[in-house]
Order: structure tokens, then C-alpha cells, then sequence
């Protein structure tokens, strides 16, 4: 089974959380990392393995993911996967083999439906062998830990120790999580990687053109030209957005909302000062402040925009005739 974090991606985490490793007073596990990803084999002979369906459900999550088209081909869940995945059924069976009690399991698969797909996939994923992190659910519920809040950082100081939210809004940075104290350090690890795997951004969105983009965090494009195409925009590469990843309102707009499609045909530029793009586009807000001295503004649809590793990139459709190198 593919583990769900590539190993450079560990590796760095490993790095990150050294300080954080020495300050915990908990007892660790040693080893490599393949006793953090075994290959779990579910039980085809005899009795049913431990956590049989936590590990059933783990293996249909990595079937489904999608690798995106970039320098850092991350692999992400598409977004409309997440219902075909997480169902009551799904949430009910898998909470059966857990420590929490059954009088808690019919509110708590609501609740998952509403806030917390995200989460519990994660935690699903978590599963080893016979141990598993879905057990701790509810708590991590009752401490404000939902899909709004992620991703999650952890913090590198003496105890106690918690969990704080990397969203955007300010009010959730002060927010911090003491549910993920008794964790074991290696889980916190894992959980930190592994969640990136369901924040695959989607682009389009009347009320949010520009995103800020974590380094860790994977990007929906699939094939990508090999390399910058010249012309009248500067530098731009082809591509395709995977459609999960567009706004629903915007697929519509573009007439791209009927059922099968496999990628939205876009542009991606790389913002640079000779290019005087910035003259004549508001990068913020995607409206036009200027003509462009060449090309018609009706021409260029902008789609959204994004910042990562201190770079800003527009990504938009060329409308009607040829594409901006010619």
C-alpha cells in the first residue's frame, strides 16, 4: 500500500519537529520508517485483521488520489471524492472500531458530515496494524478541532503542549488545541503531512481571487507544458485544472459544468517586473486597472491568483483565437 506521505516530505518534517522531539516527556517509538508505514495487508485468510475497516477504508482513500501536474507532484484528494468516501454508513462502520461508545457514534457521524470529512480521513489514515487515532474523534470535536480549522501546526515549546490553526483567519490563530497533549510524537508528525493531502485549493470563487499557498500545500494542476511558452504575456505555461478544484459558479460561467470532464484548459503566468503586468492588473482583486497596448482586455479571462515561496502566479483562459504566445 502507498504511504500517504512521500518520504522528502517526512524528512523534512522529521527536521522541523527535532526541538519538538527532545521537549516531549512521552514515550516515543524508535524505528524506521517503514514501522510508521507497514505494508498492511488485510486479512484474506481466517479471522478479520485488527481495524480491518479502518485499514479497508484507508486503502480506497489512496486509490483515489490525484497527483498534481507541478515541480512538486503532491499528491492530493480531489474534492469530490470526499463524498463518495466519507457516507453515514462509512463513518457509522469505521466508528464501531474505536474506544468510543456506541450511545456517541449517531451524532458524531452528523457531525463529521457537516464539519469534519476532512479530519476523519486523516485520522483514518493514521491507522497502523493494530493502532489507530480515530478513538480520539470526539475529543479533538469538543476541543474545536473541525475541517475549518486545518491545516494545523503544533507547537515546538515545553508542555503543555497543543495544536494551533494555520488558517487564514486571525480569530482562529489564537485558538489552540490541548486534545493532541497525549499524542504520541510520531502521529503529530504523520498528521501534519498527511493533511495536506485535502487542501488542494480550489480557484474560481467570485469572493477570492488570490490565495496564499503553503509549500506543502498541493496544487490541482495536471498536465502541464514541459516547460514556459514565450510571448506577448511574458513566460506562461499550459495546463489543466482538475475540476473538483473550480468553483462551481465559475465552471458554470465558463461552460464547463457538464458531467465527465477531466480538466479545465487554463494559463499560468509567473508575475515578474518586466513584464509590467502588475501596471495593468490588479492582482488582488483580478479586474483590469489599464488596457494592455497589444491585447484586448475581453481576451484574457483571469481565473485566480496565488502566491507561494514569495512568487505570484495568475492563472487565466485565453477567450477565442490564439493562445498569448503567438
Amino acid at each position: 500500500m502507498e504511504a500517504c506521505c512521500p518520504p522528502e516530505v517526512l524528512s523534512s518534517l522529521f527536521k522541523t519537529h527535532k526541538m519538538l522531539a527532545k521537549t516531549f516527556c512521552r514515550k516515543k517509538k524508535t524505528g524506521s520508517l517503514e514501522q510508521f508505514y507497514p505494508n498492511e495487508k488485510l486479512s484474506q485468510n481466517g479471522p478479520p485483521s485488527p481495524n480491518y475497516r479502518l485499514l479497508k477504508l484507508k486503502a480506497d482513500v489512496t486509490r483515489k488520489y490525484s497527483r498534481g501536474d507541478e515541480p512538486r507532484s503532491q499528491q492530493f484528494l480531489p474534492n469530490d471524492q470526499l463524498k463518495e468516501l466519507v457516507t453515514k454508513d462509512t463513518v457509522l462502520l469505521a466508528l464501531q472500531e474505536t474506544t468510543i461508545e456506541q450511545q456517541y457514534h449517531e451524532d458524531l457521524a452528523s457531525w463529521v458530515l457537516q464539519r469534519g470529512m476532512r479530519l476523519f480521513l486523516i485520522l483514518v489514515l493514521l491507522t497502523q496494524g493494530s493502532a489507530e487515532q480515530l478513538s480520539s474523534l470526539r475529543q479533538l470535536k469538543s476541543d474545536g478541532v473541525n475541517d475549518d480549522v486545518l491545516p494545523l501546526g503544533f507547537s515546538t515549546t515545553n508542555e503543555p503542549f497543543y495544536g494551533y490553526s494555520l488558517a487564514p483567519a486571525p480569530a482562529e490563530h489564537a485558538r489552540k488545541f490541548h486534545s493532541f497533549k497525549t499524542w504520541d510524537d510520531n502521529d503529530l508528525v504523520l498528521f501534519e503531512g498527511c493533511q495536506w493531502k485535502f487542501l488542494a485549493p480550489v480557484f474560481g470563487a467570485s469572493n477570492k481571487f488570490r490565495h496564499h499557498i503553503n509549500i506543502e500545500q498541493p496544487l490541482p494542476f495536471m498536465n502541464l507544458s514541459k516547460k514556459p511558452e514565450k510571448g506577448i504575456l511574458g513566460e506562461t505555461v499550459y495546463g489543466e485544472i482538475h475540476p473538483a478544484h473550480m468553483d462551481s459558479r465559475c465552471l458554470s460561467a465558463l461552460g464547463k459544468n457538464h458531467p465527465g470532464l477531466q480538466g479545465i484548459p487554463v494559463f499560468i503566468k509567473l508575475v515578474q517586473h518586466s513584464d509590467n503586468l502588475k501596471s495593468l492588473f490588479d492582482i488582488d482583486t483580478g479586474k483590469f486597472t489599464a488596457a494592455h497596448p497589444i491585447i484586448p482586455t475581453h481576451r484574457i479571462r483571469p481565473i485566480a491568483a496565488y502566491k507561494r515561496s514569495g512568487d505570484d502566479f495568475v492563472i487565466f483562459q485565453w477567450v477565442d483565437g490564439d493562445s498569448p504566445s503567438k
